[in-house]
């Protein structure tokens, strides 16, 4: 092979590369990034216990509200 046939062929290869490297940067921007399963099952636990638990923590002299 010559030079010429050589430079052609790397031109082609590289013109490949960086049109399946602008394709894989769409599909990425369009796809929303997920979060892992743990991250997701956290989250909800803790807003779950913060429903639970209520607006403001109660003290430790507090009254509590269970009627006399």
């Amino acid at each position: 092979m010559n030079v010429y046939v050589e430079e052609e062929l790397v031109r082609q290869r590289l013109a490949e590369a960086l049109a399946m490297a602008a394709r894989e940067s769409a599909v990425r921007a369009i796809r929303p990034l997920s979060r892992p399963m743990r991250v997701v099952l956290g989250l909800a636990l803790i807003r779950a216990g913060h429903w639970l638990a209520g607006r403001q923590p109660r003290r430790a002299g507090q009254p509590s509200r269970v009627a006399a």
